[in-house]
């Protein structure tokens, strides 16, 4: 029997580009949170903006909702929906506010600055789900990432705005309202990731997030506590092992373990990988994981080109999701490829220190964050 909600319970949904992943969570001390139960859903995933099969959405997710409320014995509650990269658009604008003598800038000044902004959302196909500040700017000219404290007669915010495509609201909206789901919000994963798995400081300087799933890839570059820019692209780590499907002949599942062996540093031409009893040249392997990960290294330049804003090259890659982290010798490979610093990164909490859980975790801990 399905009994009343957990206290102060809140719910994640992440649909990440092979499973949807539902998480029910309290929050904790020091902005720590417990994982109550979880479950995942595997389904056909989004590429190029839209969803595979979107007629299946509903019992995917129906699937790992029921788990999980299965698991608790009550109905999920505080629900909110990570928007995944490929549905979002990311713009910015400056929020002013000036005064009539010289103020000592209050927490309390800066909230009614974004709490004032009527928000003049420019496009009509997205909605506004996150806003973030970048920076702030004092008196026209001194630029600092925390004003609180500072005397001036004029504060401005240079805002992110991210925004999720009507279309995947309407779809989920209506999903939502076939499974009796009432109260949820969206959320954008990536400025979830953004916030969780990079240190404060680090992100003030500017950073790059890249986050290779298995079917889909995003890019952003982030400032401060916002988004600067995102791209996304439909290229994967699940290309890879369709790739290996198909030159050697192989199932998914022993192309999946081939894989899994690989290291792509090596090159030995006379050594195999071995998969069920069956051996296969290490350096004919390597080729074919490497051609496909050369495609989703030039996609990622091509994003961090595309930026309006240049970082400089000391500022590093941080590179999680499941796609690639996984590969040995591809943290090597892709330090030589780059002209930056790369560096791996996954939740912090030991028992989720997985970067395929990065998305989800990161969600459910911006969630609790949230919830009131």
């Amino acid at each position: 029997m399905v009994n009343m909600a957990i206290k102060n319970m809140v719910t994640a949904i992440d649909f990440g580009s092979s499973r949807i992943t539902v998480l029910a969570g309290v929050k904790e001390v020091n902005k720590s949170f417990r994982l109550l139960a979880s479950a995942d859903s595997g389904y056909d995933g989004f590429a190029n903006g839209q969803f595979i099969e979107p007629n299946a959405l509903q019992d995917a997710l129906k699937k790992a909702i029921d788990e999980v409320e299965g698991e608790l014995h009550c109905r999920l509650d505080n629900v909110y929906v990570g928007v995944p990269a490929e549905f979002c658009f990311v713009y910015d604008t400056m929020l002013t506010r000036t005064f009539a003598k010289k103020t000592k800038i209050t927490a309390k000044i800066v909230d009614s600055l974004f709490m004032e902004d009527m928000e003049n959302n420019p496009y009509n196909t997205h909605t506004i789900v996150n806003k973030a500040p970048l920076f702030y700017v004092i008196n026209d000219d001194n630029r600092t990432n925390d004003p609180i404290g500072m005397v001036a007669t004029k504060l401005q915010a240079k805002t992110s705005y991210i925004l999720v495509e009507n279309k995947f609201k309407i779809l989920i909206n209506g999903i939502f309202e076939n499974l009796g789901i009432r109260d949820f919000d969206y959320l954008s994963n990536t400025l979830a990731e953004s916030v969780y798995l990079i240190d404060e400081h680090k992100r003030n300087e500017g950073a790059i997030l890249v986050d290779c799933g298995h079917i889909t890839t995003s890019v952003a570059q982030i400032m401060g506590d916002g988004l600067q820019e995102l791209k996304s692209f439909s290229l994967g780590g699940g290309f890879i092992t369709a790739d290996i499907c198909k030159a050697l002949d192989l199932p998914f599942e022993e192309a999946e373990a081939l894989k899994g062996q690989a290291v792509v540093t090596l090159s030995g031409a006379d050594d195999n990988y071995e998969v069920n009893g069956k051996k296969y040249s290490i350096g004919a392997v390597n080729e074919i994981i490497l051609s496909r990960v050369d495609q989703i290294v030039e996609m990622i330049k091509k994003c961090l080109a595309s930026f309006k804003v240049q970082l400089p090259d000391y500022i590093p890659i941080y590179l999680t999701g499941g796609g690639l982290n996984y590969i040995e010798g591809i943290s090597d490979y892709f330090r030589r490829v780059f002209d930056r610093e790369v560096i791996f990164v996954a939740p912090r909490a030991l028992l989720y220190r997985k970067p395929d859980l990065s998305s989800s975790i990161s969600l459910l801990n911006m969630a609790i964050n949230l919830y009131k």
